[in-house]
């Protein structure tokens, strides 16, 4: 099968989130199951490339004029971002698959149900399936879409919207998110397909990895923000201080504007951020995996996560990891293969955390063998892949019959 993936988003670049990480990993999946697989990402550098990272794998990343955008005034941000620079990617989108289309013959095309990078090339005639897979809420129902005052974002959600009602087929990455979404999509057209990683290469990776901390520490892995619960975390942790904790709190992953914001109201009002909190930054998966594995805990207190690859690598890598409930990560762990708590809740927190780090060895050993277990045997590619090829090819042969 020939297939393409959309996405602005696409490792090694630094602005790859869990978007990029599912396009990535997919990718890979699929060409080790011998598809061919083409990727269409935003460039970091302003420059047209292309590269084969693996065989049966092509990346190619286009010039993003909207780079450039982000560092201009507001002005500049709200009302030219998305008529010029937006706007002008998405041509070039829609040029690159017409290309694609009149050299080689392809089977279905999948977007990423954010930024409707689809636009331009749904103007035009299109002859090829197109999925979507819906990684996050629906444009305009998550608070940070409520203020529409700007014309980036009016636009944004229009282009959104309109993506989501020409799909052929949506899926989406977890139970709990199909819930919340098969009323406004109908349910007919949504199907679960969870993310998936190379669970034994998670694995092998930690056995390899040097020990950097201790199970006195605590890690959180992901982008400092207030969605991912990261002041919650740090409430959390201050408590346990004061109880008299004895470890660190390490930080794994980008830090964000808000919590810039923070450090700096800290620092005005005479305050430092402790000691015991350690901000290594983005890290590489090989040492990812060593934090992972020996971390107390791997807390992941996100209020909205449709179904983090953090927690799947945790897991994978046998961590202990403390999770939220009403996210994807309630059908990730169970009792025996980690911790569960109401998002937000500072005392039930403490609690888990609390549990984690006070585990024997023994009760540590059943726990990471339940965790890996657990993702070997339900969010492995082997087990994942094949699902999401049954859609790929339902969807075609529906196409087909339409066409």
């Amino acid at each position: 099968m020939n297939i393409v993936f959309v996405s602005k988003e696409c490792p090694p670049s630094p602005r790859s989130c869990g978007i990029g990480t599912y396009v990535w990993e997919t990718g890979r999946a699929l060409a080790h199951f011998g598809h061919n697989v083409t990727i269409i990402a935003a460039s970091d550098d302003g420059q047209l490339t292309s590269s084969t990272p693996l065989p049966r794998m092509t990346v190619i990343r286009l010039p993003d004029d909207e780079l450039s955008v982000e560092k201009r005034n507001i002005v500049a941000r709200t009302f030219r971002a998305p008529f010029n620079q937006g706007i002008a990617y998405r041509r070039r989108v829609a040029e690159c698959i017409a290309t694609m289309v009149d050299n080689h013959h392809l089977d279905v095309i999948e977007f990423p149900g954010f930024r409707g990078e689809s636009v331009m090339w749904l103007a035009g005639q299109r002859a090829i399936p197109m999925v979507v897979r819906i990684h996050g809420l629906l444009a305009g129902t998550e608070p940070a879409w409520k203020n529409l005052s700007s014309a980036t974002r009016r636009l944004q959600v229009s282009w959104e919207r309109q993506e989501v009602r020409a799909a052929d087929a949506i899926t989406v990455v977890s139970e709990h998110h199909a819930s919340l979404e098969r009323a406004p999509l109908c349910a007919d057209r949504v199907q679960v397909i969870h993310n998936s990683i190379d669970a034994d290469q998670w694995r092998k990776l930690s056995e390899d990895a040097p020990q950097e901390l201790r199970t006195t520490d605590i890690l959180f892995a992901g982008s400092l923000v207030t969605k991912k619960g990261i002041f919650v975390l740090l409430r959390a942790a201050n408590r346990l201080k004061q109880a008299g904790w004895q470890g660190r709190l390490v930080l794994a992953g980008r830090t964000s504007p808000q919590f810039e914001r923070f450090i700096q109201l800290r620092a005005a009002l005479g305050i430092k951020l402790p000691d015991w909190v350690v901000h290594l930054g983005i890290c590489q998966r090989d040492r990812l995996a060593g934090l992972y594995r020996d971390a107390g805990g791997c807390c992941f207190p996100s209020y909205v996560d449709a179904f983090p690859y953090t927690c799947l690598e945790a897991m994978a890598c046998g961590g202990v990891v403390v999770g939220s409930l009403r996210t994807g990560m309630a059908e990730m762990l169970t009792e025996t293969s980690g911790f569960l708590v109401p998002p937000g809740d500072v005392s039930r927190l403490v609690v888990a955390l609390r549990s984690a780090l006070s585990m024997s060895d023994e009760e540590r050993r059943r726990m990471k063998e339940a965790a890996q277990q657990r993702v070997r045997d339900r969010f492995d590619h082997s087990v994942i892949i094949p699902k999401l090829l049954n859609a790929y090819n339902e969807t075609i042969k529906s196409f087909r019959v339409r066409c």
